[in-house]
């Protein structure tokens, strides 16, 4: 790419050389003897013409009189001003040879400090740095304050600055802007100080000072220092204040040269800046010159593509190349120009330019370009052959092309682009290579995005998003790119295939975001519509539509879209919103291929809806417009549905029995004969009903679905309380279909009535025989699982409860009694002592989720009490603790919250908590749903066993009785009586105590406590005796 930056440099040999003092030396001649000799005639004349700057001539004389008078006491003289002269005449080298031959035949000659300085100008002027160096030291160290130093200290510096000695140059600058800050050389020394600044990279310091100069309009340098000042900000990246420092030259200096290089320059700024129409503003002034036409059109041409104006750049790339280029830029414009063909869609005129420079400059740098690029035309074009002879042509003129990767990404594009599967499989080969092997980005990410399209040719989407995945989340991507519109695109029909909605949706709005101009809009948009309606956001919904319909697709893509909608809603059971969009199909006219569908699904929507006489009427005008249609016969026999709903049930048994007699043998004529006979017995004409039944099956006798409708009709029988009609088909139904699933549901009901009848053991056997026969339907297993359990319940079979609650639970993990089982398996486990597994199915019980949807179970309460009952028996009482409060923070108002209470009680009891235990179990004592319970009496119990323990006879007596006395559970006042007499020993009550012994034996005689209780009434009566 062309890009003639100017970079102006300290450099003071730009101007014509300053040959000073040669007047005043001319004065100090001395005066010519007055002799007529030779020699002297020859050197005045020689002296004469250089006085007149008749340089040539003076040479010639100061020769000829060197040559033929060698010895003469001038020669010194004559020599030093030979020098002089060849200097006038720029002859730099041979000017520098005879004042050196001077220097070293005349080492005490007074004008040997001219003669120095003289061979140091010689050699800076001549480019001799290292020469130079060493002279203008000699001189400035040997004569510093000869007046030539004025001169010397700034060539000085710029000798030191041109050979990278930025630090000593600034020293010279400053040397002779001290010395002379007002002199002949003050501006150059300026200037060279400010630029020795810059490349010293006090870069601040350095614009400080070039701005200083730039201000000054008729600084010798301004001009420079303000294009150097403007150079130094672009340098810095700083490209807007360095395309407004270019501009100010041809502002504040029209008359000077650089106008024009700085317009270029500020072009430039503005192109690295991307605004590319104040770059083209300023290449539109310079291509006024012919001399920068071709350049400032090329650089046109580059920003237009920059602003994807592809027509307007190749007019500017055309014009170019009429514009004089020079054989680099004709090379280089036409390259563009080839390149802009091919982005605009035009790859066949592309090819024949990038084919033309490779044959007319098969040695230029982009002769590889430019056959890669005829490649790429290629497999647009479809020509696939073309593209693999050149693709060899490219392998073997440029084996060590840069463009290896990129040509290694168009092998797998052409084996790509054949499709085959195998084909596809090869291509991801050449796609990996150049992900893995690649340095730069953005061929790693052409390479990406190949990779991952290939992958979702072949169907691996998880692949693909696994490929594309890094780029997406690389905060350093371009997200303005088309390759990360690609990607987007790409990543998000990854997650829609494999329905994966919202990370789709997601990146479908990223792109919507991102590229609200790309021509994939429409089509993206219609896409997010899909996927807004898929993750369920009606509201989001309408308003995409709302935006796809204002921008006027074509009709296709929103009949397309209005499909897809109105069959997603009508799936999700959002009749109303599928009719809306049904009804948009037929409204777009019934010249569409999807009119018969949106009709049909208009009339659906509208039943669905139970908007019976709207879809009756539907039904009816699909019938009547398409006789021949395959939905024609479904159509019919919903019409009779939509009237059956609409209660016009007469007229919807005509529909259904002309639909049998039209369309038999067809599905729906079946369905309407069976629909015949429901809706009879709507009518409550059960004769009828069983003459249409009788009808059906004598029309389709080898109907898939006989069990079906045998049982159909059972029930229907049952229903009218036609038992034993009901009977009677449901044997029949097991005759004849003895394999049918709904076989196992007679044995079922069969069973149930056993269970209804209260034979529990017949029936617990007749389920247990269902449940294990592998022909039983799951949910005729699931049931009788379920009954299983419900009868060993009655029964207190706690193994059996076990038993069953498992096998349910492993046979059928997620079936509707899953929660009974799991809580009654919990139950049996912790009668069984197995706390801890007890524990760990309650647990699950209690999680947030089965709270909500448990929670209305008869059950359920029983839950959190059970769980307490684990923690205590495990002495966790803390977690008993929580664990009541958790069930007083789920229902506080549970009438069974008591029952976790007494629990929470007898934790404080055994942790000797006694004030606050007596608390917990007086409230459930006092409380409404507690009261007179058989918990109310342990709870009495239990209190009064805290007053026993902590040695407060009298008041814990009072507790026990009152077990005894208020409650009505054996179980309670039988200890408690028992505690009383103990009581009374502890109190010295004697007679009380054998008192209260004997009337425990007497209520209680079979009580676990008596052998102790006849003990305790002997040692009583003993002691009594002794009294």
């Amino acid at each position: 790419m062309m890009n003639f930056r100017i970079r102006n440099s300290f450099d003071i040999n730009q101007r014509a050389p300053q040959i000073c003092l040669i007047l005043l030396l001319l004065t100090l001649l001395p005066l010519p003897l007055a002799h007529a000799d030779k020699a002297s005639d020859e050197f005045q004349l020689a002296i004469g013409l250089y006085k007149q700057n008749r340089w040539e001539l003076a040479t010639e004389r100061f020769q000829k009189y060197l040559k033929d008078y060698p010895t003469d006491a001038s020669v010194p003289l004559a020599k030093f001003y030979l020098g002089l002269t060849l200097v006038n005449q720029q002859k730099y080298q041979e000017a520098r040879k005879i004042l050196r031959e001077f220097v070293k035949q005349h080492p005490q000659n007074k004008n040997l400090p001219d003669a120095l300085y003289r061979i140091a100008e010689c050699s800076y002027l001549i480019d001799d740095l290292d020469a130079a160096e060493k002279e203008f030291t000699e001189f400035l160290k040997l004569y510093p304050n000869h007046a030539l130093e004025e001169w010397a200290y700034p060539y000085f510096g710029d000798v030191l600055l041109r050979r990278g000695k930025a630090d000593l140059a600034i020293k010279s600058f400053q040397r002779s802007l001290e010395r002379h800050p007002k002199g002949a050389m003050a501006e150059d020394a300026q200037f060279g100080l400010a630029s020795s600044y810059l490349r010293d990279k006090q870069t601040k310091e350095a614009e400080k000072r070039f701005k200083e100069i730039a201000e000054q309009k008729n600084h010798s340098r301004a001009s420079d220092a303000q294009m150097s000042l403007a150079t130094s900000l672009f340098d810095r990246g700083e490209f807007l204040s360095a395309a407004e420092a270019f501009l100010e030259l041809p502002r504040k200096f029209p008359e000077s040269p650089l106008g024009t290089t700085a317009r270029l320059n500020a072009g430039y700024a503005y192109y690295d800046l991307k605004e590319y129409n104040k770059a083209i503003q300023q290449f539109d002034l310079v291509a006024k010159d012919p001399n920068q036409a071709a350049n400032a059109l090329y650089w046109k041409g580059v920003s237009l593509k920059g602003e994807q104006q592809l027509p307007a750049a190749i007019a500017a790339f055309e014009l170019a190349l009429k514009s004089k280029p020079n054989p680099q830029q004709q090379e280089s414009t036409t390259y563009q120009l080839a390149d802009a063909l091919l982005r605009s869609g035009k790859p066949a005129e592309a090819k024949t330019l990038f084919l033309q420079l490779v044959k007319q400059s098969p040695e230029s740098d982009l002769a590889d370009d430019s056959l890669h690029f005829a490649i790429e035309a290629a497999l647009l074009t479809d020509e696939l052959a073309e593209a693999e002879q050149l693709s060899t042509q490219f392998e073997k003129t440029f084996p060590q092309s840069g463009l290896r990767l990129h040509q290694e990404l168009l092998k797998g594009r052409i084996l790509d682009a054949k499709g085959k599967p195998e084909d596809l499989t090869a291509a991801l080969t050449h796609f990996e290579n150049v992900l893995k092997e690649s340095q730069l980005e953005n061929t790693q990410l052409l390479a990406r995005l190949y990779l991952a399209r290939a992958h979702q040719k072949l169907k691996q989407y998880d692949k693909s998003i696994a490929v594309l995945e890094p780029y997406l989340k690389d905060p350093k991507a371009v997200k303005t790119s088309s390759e990360y519109a690609d990607a987007l695109v790409l990543q998000s029909n990854n997650f829609n295939s494999m329905e994966k909605y919202s990370e789709a949706e997601t990146l479908s709005k990223e792109y919507l975001k991102q590229f609200p101009n790309e021509m994939r809009f429409n089509q993206i948009l219609a896409n997010l519509i899909i996927l807004t309606a898929k993750n369920n956001k009606p509201q989001e919904v309408d308003q995409y539509l709302k935006q796809l319909q204002d921008r006027k697709p074509e009709k296709d893509l929103l009949l397309q879209t209005y499909r897809q909608l109105a069959e997603r809603n009508y799936e999700a059971k959002q009749w109303a919103r599928a009719k809306t969009f049904f009804n948009e199909i037929v409204k777009l006219g019934s010249d569409s291929p999807e009119y018969p569908a949106g009709l049909s699904g208009l009339a659906w929507s509208e039943f669905q809806l139970a908007e019976h006489e709207s879809a009756a009427a539907h039904f009816q005008q699909f019938t009547k417009e398409f006789p021949e249609n395959p939905l024609t016969a479904e159509a019919a026999y919903m019409q009779g549905r939509s009237l059956e709903n609409n209660k016009q049930l007469e007229a919807a048994v005509d529909v259904y029995q002309k639909a049998l007699q039209q369309f038999a043998p067809s599905r729906y004529a079946m369905l309407s004969g069976l629909q015949a006979a429901r809706t009879l017995f709507q009518l409550k004409k059960i004769d009828e009903v069983n003459q249409a039944y009788e009808a059906l099956l004598q029309k389709f006798p080898e109907v898939d679905n006989l069990d079906k409708i045998l049982d159909e009709w059972a029930l229907i029988n049952y229903e009218a309380e036609e038992f034993a009609k009901s009977d009677e088909i449901f044997r029949r139904l097991v005759k004849e279909t003895p394999d049918s699933d709904l076989a196992d549901n007679a044995r079922l009901s069969l069973a149930e009535s056993d269970l209804i009848s209260g034979k529990l053991e017949p029936a617990a056997k007749a389920f247990d025989e269902l449940q294990g026969n592998p022909k039983s339907d799951e949910k005729v297993q699931q049931v009788s699982l379920y009954r299983l359990i419900e009868i060993n319940l009655e029964l207190q079979k706690w193994e059996l409860v076990d038993k069953y609650s498992k096998e349910l639970l492993k046979r059928f993990p997620q079936n509707e009694y899953a929660a009974f089982a799991q809580f009654h398996e919990a139950e049996a486990a912790l009668y069984l002592n197995q706390v801890e597994t007890a524990q760990a199915e309650l647990l699950k019980l209690t999680a947030e989720d089965k709270s909500k949807s448990l929670g209305q179970k008869p059950w359920y309460p029983r839950v959190w009490v059970l769980l307490a009952e684990t923690y205590f028996r495990q002495k966790k009482y803390k977690e008993v603790a929580e664990t009541v409060d958790r069930f007083r923070n789920w229902d506080p108002d549970s009438p069974f919250l008591y029952q976790a209470q007494e629990v929470l009680g007898r934790s404080l009891k055994n942790q000797a908590k006694f004030d606050e235990a007596r608390k917990v179990f007086q409230q459930i004592i006092d409380s409404e749903n507690g009261r007179r319970t058989a918990t109310a009496a342990k709870c009495q119990f239990l209190l009064a066993e805290t007053l026993m323990i902590q040695e407060k006879f009298k008041d814990a007596l009072l507790a026990y009785l009152q077990v005894n006395i208020q409650y009505q559970f054996p179980e309670w006042q039988a200890p408690a009586l028992y505690q009383a007499a103990m009581c009374h020993e502890a109190l010295n009550e004697w007679p009380q105590a054998q008192k209260t012994y004997q009337d425990y034996l007497k209520r209680f005689p079979e009580h676990e406590l008596v052998p102790q209780a006849k003990e305790r009434l002997k040692a009583v009566a003993a002691r009594i005796g002794k009294n």
